[in-house]
C-alpha cells in the first residue's frame, strides 16, 4: 500500500504529543536537581544553567521525535501493510529518543562531576526514562495509530486482541511500575539518616510524577480506541 495514503493518522495526536514531550522533559528537570543536590561541587548559577539546558534540550528532542518522523514518509516506503510504515515511523522516533537520552546522560555526568557512584546512578535512571518513553508514549502511539487504520478497514478488526492488547500493557505498567517503585525505596533504606530526607523527596517525587505520566498515557489511548 502507499505509505502517503496514512498520512492523515500520522498527522493526529499532536496534543498528546506536546503534553508528551512537556512531560517527559520534566522529568530531566526533577533529575538534574537531585544530580545538583546529591553529587555536584558546581555553583548554584552553573547547575541552573546545566538543569535548564537539559529541560529544554529534552523539550525540543521529544518534540523532534514525535513531529520529525512522519515527515520521512516517502512514497518509495511500499509496505504490504500499514504496521509496516506506522513501525518504520517509530523506530525513527526511537532512535532521535534514544540518541537524545545519551545525551541527557552526558550533560547529567558532567553537572555531577563525573562522580563515581552519579555514573552507574544516573545510568540506572536514564535508561529507565528512554525505555519509560519508548514503550509508553511512542508504543502507545504505534498502537492507537494502527488501530485507528484497523478501525477504517472494514472487517479487520477483532476486539478481543484489542482489549487484550491494552489489559496487557495495563499490567505492564503496573508491575514495572510497582518493581521500580521498591527499587527506589530499597536504595532509600540504606541511605545515611542524614540525607534520607532530601533522597526520600526524589524517591516518591519523581515515583509519584512517573506513575501518573503512565497513567495519563495509558488513558489517553483507552480513549481514544473507545471513541472508535
Amino acid at each position: 500500500m502507499s505509505a502517503l495514503a496514512l498520512w492523515p493518522i500520522l498527522k493526529q495526536h499532536r496534543p498528546f504529543a506536546v503534553l508528551s514531550s512537556v512531560g517527559l522533559a520534566l522529568m530531566y528537570a526533577e533529575l538534574g536537581w537531585a544530580s545538583y543536590n546529591f553529587w555536584s561541587r558546581r555553583s548554584f548559577d552553573e547547575a541552573l544553567t546545566l538543569i535548564v539546558t537539559m529541560t529544554l534540550l529534552a523539550l525540543v528532542g521529544y518534540l523532534i521525535s514525535f513531529f520529525v518522523p512522519p515527515l520521512l514518509v516517502r512514497d518509495t516506503w511500499d509496505h504490504p501493510r500499514a504496521w509496516g510504515v506506522f513501525s518504520n515511523v517509530t523506530i525513527w522516533s526511537i532512535g532521535i529518543t534514544i540518541a537524545l537520552n545519551v545525551i541527557e546522560f552526558g550533560l547529567l555526568l558532567y553537572l555531577a562531576n563525573f562522580d563515581l557512584v552519579a555514573s552507574y546512578t544516573l545510568l540506572r535512571d536514564v535508561y529507565v526514562y528512554t525505555f519509560f518513553a519508548m514503550i509508553f508514549f511512542h508504543g502507545l502511539l504505534l498502537y492507537v495509530r494502527h488501530v485507528t487504520f484497523l478501525y477504517q478497514t472494514p472487517d479487520h478488526v477483532q476486539p478481543l486482541k484489542v482489549i487484550t492488547a491494552s489489559l496487557g500493557v495495563g499490567l505492564i505498567i503496573l508491575f514495572v511500575g510497582g518493581a521500580l517503585f521498591l527499587l527506589d525505596l530499597y536504595h532509600l533504606e540504606i541511605t545515611p539518616a542524614a540525607q534520607q530526607g532530601l533522597l526520600g523527596l526524589h524517591v516518591y517525587g519523581r515515583g509519584l510524577y512517573l506513575w501518573t505520566l503512565a497513567i495519563a498515557a495509558y488513558a489517553w489511548h483507552l480513549r481514544w480506541i473507545a471513541d472508535h
